[in-house]
């Protein structure tokens, strides 16, 4: 597998492939990439791969092209989503290697790319942790466990370490696989997309990190992936 970098034309909203920015993952055919994005900075490229777990980096030049990638060892097993908190701190979620061993782990990101361990990889008792998100405010961070049919919810501190806050803030039933999650704007809801079941389910979230259910809707279509919200 390899990654590339892309340009948006203001025009036509079409993508150009920018030239000389594919890079092979480290990991080769085995990685199974899960996910990939930007630190806030936006110098530096982050790759989970499930597979090998390893953690890659890429660093950007001035002009958007990443760099040859560095790999890192994932301190829990399976790193799957990420996001980022406050001053380039990386919130990783790790599905574990069976029932009951999902994780959270958080790690610096400098701009050579390097990743320091924070949190090794504190566990919600919960199954296969998928997707993360973290509102605004960096206070929080929440993990769907699609195995378990749950979210739960993490304490951010200033220094990027976690503490477990609820195992179980918000249930959205058996069977419902919960796996991606987006934040509204303001960051005041969260919205899950359900993969067993083809609905999704709408949270409130409190000024304690607590989640609050509003709505749930069906109607999504079988082998939809992914969920974006405004």
């Amino acid at each position: 597998p390899n990654i590339s970098g892309f340009t948006i034309q203001p025009a036509t909203n079409r993508l150009t492939p920018l030239p000389g920015s594919t890079q092979a993952l480290p990991g080769g055919a085995a990685a199974g990439p899960a996910q990939v994005g930007f630190s806030p900075d936006g110098n530096v490229l982050v790759v989970t791969e499930k597979n090998t777990n390893l953690i890659d980096t890429f660093v950007l030049d001035q002009n958007g092209v990443a760099q040859p990638g560095t790999f890192f060892s994932s301190s829990g097993a399976t790193p799957f989503g990420f996001a980022f908190g406050h001053n380039n701190v990386a919130i990783v979620s790790n599905a574990g290697s069976g029932p009951a061993t999902a994780s959270l782990s958080s790690y610096t990101v400098d701009e050579d790319g390097n990743l320091n361990v924070i949190t090794s990889a504190l566990g919600d008792t919960q199954t296969a942790a998928c997707w993360v998100v973290v509102p605004r405010n960096g206070h929080f961070a929440y993990t769907t466990n699609s195995g378990s049919g749950t979210i739960s919810s993490y304490v951010v501190e200033q220094d990027g370490s976690l503490e477990l806050l609820n195992v179980v803030a918000a249930s959205t039933g058996g069977g419902t696989v919960p796996i991606d999650m987006a934040l509204s704007n303001n960051s005041r809801f969260l919205y899950v997309r359900n993969g067993g079941n083809g609905t999704v389910s709408g949270f409130r979230i409190g000024a304690d990190g607590s989640l609050t259910p509003v709505t749930t809707i069906g109607g999504v279509p079988a082998g939809a992936q992914g969920i974006a919200v405004r």
